[in-house]
């Protein structure tokens, strides 16, 4: 008789645990099942690798310390598309970024995707041809790359430089965990839609040991999405991202 309670106290148990477990999959949010998968997947598979190799072969210029601010903004600052301001909203778009990470080094760049033809110097001999990018070989970390879809640039991305033969640069983009993502290759949207590369820097912002002034990452007065990890500040970091 003991034997029979004992037997139907552990059934009632892993029926209780099943159903708890079938209710929180039911309520998840197909968007943080898809986050939790294959976002996280394109983040292993395309982005981890890239930042991998850059964080290998850094060598501490300012060129170098910008595009690493940029990375660190997509492992620590948990962005969420949106055309608002990132300080005060967490929300980002694809100029706000470039100029977001460029204002973090000191150098004013807009916020308007449209006015990206007048930014820095445009860098010639550079254009997309059959989803391949022509003149890869004259850019450099940090480049502002346009893009053009109607009159007008509507969207900027920032160069890394080349991974494997591919150049790949980083930006607000679908697919990935948070805003920002990285993108290798023009064989895709980008290619059909690239428009001209623009270079902000100095020629001593390539070399390495030179004077950087950073501000600083901005920290958002509200996350959009609840961060998974402590938020640990460049300066704690052993490559700065």
């Amino acid at each position: 008789m003991q034997n029979n309670i004992t037997v139907k106290k552990r059934v009632t148990a892993l029926i209780l645990t099943l159903t708890l477990l079938l209710g929180t999959v039911l309520f998840m949010s197909p968007a943080a099942m898809a986050a939790s998968s294959s976002a996280t997947s394109q983040y292993n598979k395309t982005a981890k690798p890239v930042v991998d190799n850059f964080r290998s072969n850094f060598n501490g210029s300012l060129a170098q310390s910008i595009v690493g601010r940029a990375i660190w903004y997509m492992e620590y600052g948990y962005m969420v598309y949106g055309h608002q301001k990132y300080p005060s909203t967490g929300y980002i778009d694809c100029s706000n970024f470039v100029s977001l990470v460029y204002k973090n080094f000191g150098y004013s760049v807009t916020s308007a995707s449209r006015n990206y033809d007048q930014v820095g110097v445009r860098v010639s001999g550079v254009y997309v041809r059959n989803g391949k990018l022509i003149g890869a070989d004259k850019l450099k970390p940090g480049d502002i790359l346009t893009f053009q879809r109607t009159t007008y640039i509507s969207h900027v991305a920032m160069y890394i430089g080349k991974f494997n033969g591919k150049p790949c640069f980083i930006g607000t983009t679908k697919g990935f965990p948070t805003a920002i993502g990285i993108v290798i290759g023009f064989n895709n949207w980008y290619g059909k839609q690239f428009h001209s590369v623009r270079r902000v820097l100095p020629s001593s912002a390539y070399k390495s040991g030179g004077k950087i002034t950073d501000k600083g990452p901005v920290i958002p007065a509200k996350y959009q999405i609840k961060p998974i990890k402590p938020i640990v500040m460049p300066k704690y970091l052993s490559s700065g991202f």
